[in-house]
């Protein structure tokens, strides 16, 4: 492992995350805690959705000449990327603006980061595997990204190690959570579609481990404070189609089951493949930085206990 810069040693420590009104990024934002100055870059600075005690400041990480101004001003000694082009099937069509965001944005902060010596933890996805493998994707196992979204983010991967630095990657996969700031996410738009009665279609053959925004924050700022470099594999612990995950959440908000069609995932001629079996080992998660996520259930228990919408 690389040594990295001391962080934790200086008397101010500064934490920059992208893309701070997303999911992720507020949930983040609201995880780092006493012993930091925390910093959300946003494209559009809107105070109704500011968290207390977190300084916004407007900039988009595709401009690399306001990421560096930023950067040698707020002098962060750990920078998160949070950001990212996120709509799979849109890419296919919006590619300059997919790869903008998720390569030229991540090599940007990449080299901000390396002028003020600050480590960088970039947010990655299961994408960049084909998701035919039937065992646990490793960390060393070989990519094979599948539609332009997912070779996107593994161009942004490929920039970060280019690119050299004090820095890690963290893959994650089916994000949920709270945010007031944030749009749907598959767990809130799956309730909010059965409390008005509507009939949804959910795939069946798509398998995967839905993460809770509140533990990969956690995990992520746990990350950013190791020595640890490399990509790490940050996911819940259980894999489950997202048919399955859907009865989950209807039991566990009691709503209608009858309501949720069981489909293939070739009814929904989406324009992007997806990786059909995608399921992290988390090993290296677990001993290297003794993070331990939740289960399906778990999560989605903690989910609803800070759920405005009971």
């Amino acid at each position: 492992m690389k040594a990295k810069s001391n962080i934790i040693h200086i008397w101010k420590n500064r934490i920059l995350v992208t893309g701070a009104y997303g999911l992720l990024g507020s949930n983040l934002a609201e995880t780092i805690a006493d012993g930091y100055e925390r910093f959300g870059m946003v494209r559009t600075h809107k105070p109704d959705f500011d968290l207390s005690g977190v300084t916004y400041v407007e900039g988009d990480i595709v401009d690399r000449k306001r990421v560096l101004e930023l950067v040698k001003k707020i002098q962060p000694n750990i920078i998160i990327n949070a950001a990212a082009y996120t709509n799979v099937d849109k890419s296919e069509v919006d590619r300059e603006a997919c790869w903008k965001t998720n390569v030229e944005g991540v090599a940007n902060l990449a080299y901000a980061a390396r002028l003020i010596d600050a480590r960088l933890v970039h947010v990655s996805t299961d994408y960049v595997f084909d998701g035919k493998k039937q065992t646990p994707y490793k960390e060393t196992d070989r990519t094979n990204p599948l539609g332009f979204y997912a070779k996107s983010k593994l161009a942004g991967e490929n920039a970060l190690h280019a690119g050299g630095g004090d820095f890690a990657i963290a893959r994650t996969m089916i994000l949920y959570g709270y945010s007031r700031s944030a749009g749907p996410n598959f767990v809130t738009w799956v309730i909010e579609q059965l409390r008005n009665k509507q009939r949804i279609r959910i795939v069946d053959d798509q398998i995967g481990q839905p993460t809770l925004a509140s533990e990969l924050a956690a995990a992520l700022l746990k990350l950013a404070e190791s020595d640890c470099d490399g990509i790490f594999h940050i996911s819940g612990t259980e894999a489950l189609s997202r048919y399955d995950f859907t009865l989950e959440i209807a039991k566990l908000f009691d709503l209608d089951t009858n309501l949720i069609e069981r489909i293939k995932t070739t009814a929904l001629e989406q324009p992007a493949p997806r990786p059909m079996h995608s399921v992290f080992d988390l090993t290296r998660l677990e001993t290297e930085l003794g993070v331990k996520m939740s289960g399906a259930a778990d999560g989605l228990e903690k989910f609803k206990a800070r759920y405005p919408l009971q």
